[in-house]
């Protein structure tokens, strides 16, 4: 039952701070799904990384049609970069999917603490790109659909960290960018759902209720939950002090990055 009501939790954070902050709500999902499973299921499972990260890809697919949708709505996405991303975006997360089944579950783990920092210290120091003069020629947003699908699949998120920050330098405003996010967000979460389940298939020892590297019940109450909380962060953001919560979130992404690291050492 407690580890039901950490599940709960979890999807509320996660919907809450993506609404509140703007941020894509894997950068809660990971750390305490993490925390999360390796509370319940100890040091006999082998595979708690692999399994956080395909789970929290899979829920992200919920959040990031519901907001490709509501942003649609608005006219807020550019969908001609979609349509040229979205296939090497797909790609580049097949990619890191295979590479992720040859990586042991600690090293994938570093991977995220040193990504984790990378995204804490840009939320706490508002670092950004500056806008691109010129209008990048479409090779490049090609070779980075690659890369962003690449290191997503690897660290569990379904890309808005990356996403948001490259498309500003493309030159789109932070309304349009976060709205073409989330729908690039999609073909990151759809084909990692897909490819993590297929490459957990036959592996030894999963909980009887995975599909693959995916747990089905973790994923389920983690996205229902989120959904239900995105739109009071939503609210509550035109009435706090967001500057204050970002720098607030990143402290909550250094101590969260330091336990795992603690962990995997």
């Amino acid at each position: 039952m407690y580890v039901l009501t950490l599940y709960l939790l979890c999807g509320a954070l996660s919907g809450f701070f993506s609404g509140l902050l703007g941020i894509g709500g894997g950068l809660v999902v990971v750390p305490i799904l993490t925390a999360i499973f390796e509370l319940s299921m100890g040091s006999s499972q082998t595979h708690i990384i692999h399994m956080v990260v395909a789970t929290s890809l899979t829920a992200s697919i919920f959040t990031a049609l519901a907001s490709a949708k509501a942003h649609a709505k608005k006219k807020a996405v550019q969908w001609d970069v979609v349509k040229l991303m979205f296939a090497y975006i797909v790609f580049g997360t097949g990619c890191g999917i295979f590479a992720a089944s040859y990586i042991s579950s600690e090293s994938l783990a570093f991977i995220i603490v040193i990504f984790l920092f990378f995204v804490a210290t840009q939320i706490l120091f508002d670092l950004y790109p500056h806008p691109k003069e010129e209008h990048p020629k479409n090779s490049f947003y090609c070779i980075m659909g690659v890369i962003i699908g690449f290191i997503s699949s690897l660290v569990g998120l379904a890309g808005g960290s990356l996403f948001v920050p490259f498309l500003r330098y493309t030159g789109l405003n932070i309304h349009i960018a976060v709205g073409t996010s989330s729908a690039l967000a999609w073909a990151v979460a759809g084909s990692g759902a897909l490819g993590y389940a297929l490459s957990g298939l036959g592996v030894p020892n999963l909980p009887e209720w995975n599909i693959g590297y995916i747990n089905i019940p973790a994923m389920l109450i983690i996205a229902g939950t989120s959904i239900f909380f995105v739109p009071i962060g939503v609210t509550l953001s035109h009435a706090l002090p967001v500057n204050t919560l970002k720098k607030i979130f990143a402290l909550f992404l250094y101590i969260t990055a330091t336990r795992m690291l603690y962990t995997v050492m």
